[in-house]
């Protein structure tokens, strides 16, 4: 073991003990300890969580970059940010743009999906997006029919906790996601079998993941970034819920043994590295500015590293389109989960997919 190691499990061990011996001088004791060193022991308690899962051999945690990422080799790549009401929405005009214009999504090699990319990925690729899109139509022309389905208004104290925590994340460490994790856990949010119910109405009778679709989700436990693949027998509602868990407001969702949280809650919210070496690629995300979050976009304020990444992927040889949904045109300010954004939302979708086509014809079907 490496000395830092060594120092770092004596402090942790010893301001355990600590805490055990002198508990009503702890506070008082805890002005004398640098902030410096508390983050190392909090570094030190992530690292033993994470250990905690190493022989598990479930095949689903991926340490960012990805080892040997399965879009290695690969022509069209399709990433899909998540974003709730909001980005589901975005997606479902962009698509119809793209799909009644000449421009078949449905080619890509590999698929990567986060929370409502998640959903809108396995509804392209297992055939089920008219459906998808013919109730997100009639959602948006009810938006009182979505807020009972994903109650997203009025939250409870556990709920309002987590959230906050998301708001006032500054990086995306494993203790800080775990913090958020544990929360979430704690919350008294929609619960996952609900949500899973809410996903089968979504994507009918599809109970596999599709070939090409990767999904993915968050140890809430170890803030371990998980990916789940095709061959993983999940089936593809219950993928779909915990990649789409926002702590506080609806899950967490079991994967196997592993209690799940939205797979934006990390040190990524768009995994890119899983398709790094692919030929081409469309990346559609919600946000790529702390302005737009700050305005109401995202959920949390976890780093936004969009912008790196595509660098990244265009260092090692990939062609990209980036796709930013931004703000909704005409506001400056929105929840990306009220439902009432449905309707304007797919409009401006499909609007932006228009404006896209002659740069996407060139790029996804030549």
């Amino acid at each position: 073991m490496s000395s830092r190691l060594s120092r770092r499990s004596l402090l942790a061990s010893s301001l355990a003990g600590c805490a055990l011996a002198v508990a009503p001088r702890l506070a008082s004791a805890a002005d004398s300890i640098s902030p410096a060193v508390f983050t190392e022991v909090e570094n030190e308690v992530a690292d033993r969580l994470i250990a905690s899962t190493a022989d598990w051999n479930d095949g689903l945690s991926h340490p960012i970059p990805y080892k040997n990422p399965p879009g290695r080799g690969k022509d069209r790549a399709l990433v899909l940010g998540g974003g709730s009401e909001y980005m589901s929405s975005f997606l479902v005009g962009y698509f119809k743009a793209m799909r009644t214009n000449g421009v078949d999504l449905r080619l890509a090699d590999i698929v990567v999906g986060t929370s409502a990319g998640a959903v809108l990925g396995s509804a392209l690729l297992g055939g089920r997006l008219d459906l998808f899109s013919g109730e997100f139509n009639a959602l948006a022309n009810h938006p009182e029919l979505m807020a009972k389905m994903v109650p997203a208004q009025q939250y409870s104290p556990s709920q309002k906790r987590v959230i906050q925590m998301g708001i006032d994340a500054k990086d995306g460490s494993p203790a800080t996601i775990q913090a958020i994790g544990h929360a979430a856990m704690a919350a008294k949010s929609i619960p996952a079998a609900k949500f899973e119910t809410n996903m089968k109405v979504f994507l009918g009778d599809l109970q596999t993941i599709p070939d090409k679709m990767y999904i993915t989700t968050i140890d809430c436990y170890t803030a371990e970034r998980l990916v789940i693949a095709p061959n993983s027998g999940v089936p593809v509602y219950t993928a779909c819920s915990a990649s789409a868990s926002a702590p506080g407001v609806t899950g967490p969702t079991w994967v196997k043994d592993r209690y799940c949280m939205d797979g934006s809650i990390g040190p990524t919210e768009t995994h890119c590295d899983i398709i790094a070496g692919a030929k081409r690629a469309l990346v559609v995300v919600l946000a790529d500015t702390i302005a737009q979050e700050k305005a109401g976009l995202r959920l949390n304020h976890l780093p936004n590293t969009i912008l790196q990444e595509v660098k990244d992927l265009e260092a090692g040889g990939t062609k990209v389109k980036l796709v930013v949904a931004g703000m909704l045109p005409g506001r400056k300010t929105m929840s990306v989960v009220d439902p009432s954004i449905m309707a304007p939302a797919i409009k401006y979708g499909y609007e932006r997919g228009l404006g896209d086509l002659p740069e996407m014809k060139k790029l996804w079907m030549s």
